[in-house]
């Protein structure tokens, strides 16, 4: 994202770009204090890596030109360290660096940029509210007020990232998409299946972007078990009973994985544990697979919980779980829901799927 300088601010360079090639973009900066050290010019590829750079003594101007074929992204940095700027850079682009923003004399994918920018800082700065109210409850261990707002926090990076999706819809041929999609943190497949189906993936697979993309989706894919056979499983109660899946066939399952320490899983066992009687009355089963690898804390929570449905687990770290292993959980709070058959129907399941899931 485009960041503050934090020792001086970069402003208008003054006159626009000069003459350059077809195949060139050129960025200007005007510092407001006299700078001694270098400014870089840096592109990611496989990684990224600094392409130009300029030494500057007791100066407050600089600027590159660079040959570009394509559009991508670039960055200018300092040394001593202060932050620097990203911009799309393309063909005949000329862009110009001012106070805390990109200003694009020529550029259409900056421009793009820039408007995604001003949609979504609204959102940016509501969330940093959120973030201090929520050290604020830390600090005051007031858990009412914690879980209430994990919740909003919840709601608003949801929201925010559906902002996201339904920009990069509205831009779907540019690079500018392509980027901000790279950049989103869905966790479900079909969500990145939709993105990605959504930008181009013909014209811009050169670009970190681009693999950014790719790789998040096939990650995301490799995790989705959705509609298949549920992996078979055996495990113990709280009360030292031995639990297996096949002891749920032919009712609904909830599987629910969790731990004591993951406070978003703790709030869903509160959300689910208000609807419990309702799924009770569906027929639909819950059981629930602790991940903490300590008897204790695994007990302390069941009990603050006041959990109510079958409550397992193996006593082993989330990494040595082979039951979350099997079932490819990787983020927690992860549910699955099982059919009759023991087939997944739905992987993560929100509340309104469970009290609307017709189970006869």
């Amino acid at each position: 994202m485009i960041k503050n300088i934090f020792f001086f601010a970069c402003v208008l360079a003054g006159m626009a770009c000069t003459s350059q090639s077809k195949d060139e973009f050129t960025v200007k900066g005007k510092l407001d204090k006299p700078f001694t050290g270098t400014v870089y010019l840096g592109h990611i590829t496989d990684k990224f890596t600094n392409i130009d750079s300029v030494q500057l003594t007791n100066a407050t101007e600089f600027s590159f030109t660079q040959h570009i074929s394509k559009p991508d992204k670039y960055r200018i940095s300092f040394k001593p360290y202060c932050n620097g700027y990203e911009f799309i850079a393309e063909a005949e682009g000329c862009y110009e660096l001012k106070n805390d923003s990109v200003t694009v004399i020529q550029g259409k994918e900056q421009e793009l940029m820039n408007r995604y920018l001003k949609t979504i800082t609204p959102f940016r700065q509501e969330a940093e509210k959120l973030m201090n109210l929520y050290a604020e409850a830390e600090t005051a261990k007031d858990e009412k007020a914690l879980s209430e707002l994990r919740e909003k926090l919840t709601q608003h990076f949801t929201k925010e990232q559906q902002t996201t999706v339904d920009f990069i819809k509205s831009c779907p041929s540019s690079y500018t998409a392509v980027d901000l999609a790279g950049n989103l943190l869905l966790r479900e497949y079909p969500e990145w299946k939709e993105v990605y189906e959504t930008v181009d993936t013909i014209n811009y697979t050169y670009s970190y972007a681009f693999r950014s993309l790719q790789e998040k989706m096939n990650e995301a894919r490799s995790l989705w078990i959705q509609d298949i056979e549920a992996p078979d499983f055996t495990t113990t109660d709280i009360n030292g009973k031995t639990v297996k899946l096949s002891d749920f066939k032919g009712n609904y399952l909830l599987l629910d994985f969790w731990a004591s320490w993951c406070r978003p899983c703790r709030d869903k066992a509160k959300e689910i544990k208000k609807i419990y009687p309702q799924l009770k009355a569906k027929g639909i089963q819950i059981c629930g697979i602790n991940l903490d690898d300590e008897r204790k804390k695994w007990l302390d929570a069941s009990q603050e919980d006041d959990i109510l449905w079958i409550n397992t687990s193996e006593q082993k770290s989330f990494r040595d779980n082979q039951i979350a292993k099997d079932y490819k959980v990787t983020q927690i709070p992860a549910l699955f829901v099982i059919d009759p058959s023991g087939k997944i129907v739905k992987q993560n399941p929100d509340i309104d799927y469970l009290l609307n899931l017709t189970t006869k």
